[in-house]
């Protein structure tokens, strides 16, 4: 995990279509949206020398099960995630 994967995930408002704020220090920020049960909110925060990422649910619908929050945060990610390997992988190769 890494500053990077959030910032992709924010300019894609990739996680499961919902708003994906990073706030001015980059180490914490916001997801929000609303899904056909109801409203979603959630926070994170980022710490950069272990690479995790915390994610606190705040809000949302009692029949929107957990597991699919935690499935779309982690989609999200990994969608990320490659895409950023393949930019490293694409610059590497043209050196």
């Amino acid at each position: 995990m890494s500053i990077d994967i959030l910032d992709r995930i924010a300019a894609r408002d990739d996680a499961a279509g919902f708003e994906f704020r990073i706030d001015d220090d980059h180490r914490s920020g916001t997801v929000a949206g609303t899904t056909p049960l109801g409203e979603v909110e959630a926070s994170f925060d980022f710490v950069a020398d272990r690479a995790e990422l915390a994610v606190t649910i705040l809000r949302k619908p009692p029949f929107l099960p957990t597991a699919l929050l935690w499935s779309e945060f982690a989609r999200a990610i990994e969608r990320a995630r490659a895409e950023s390997e393949a930019g490293l992988a694409a610059n590497g190769a043209g050196a």
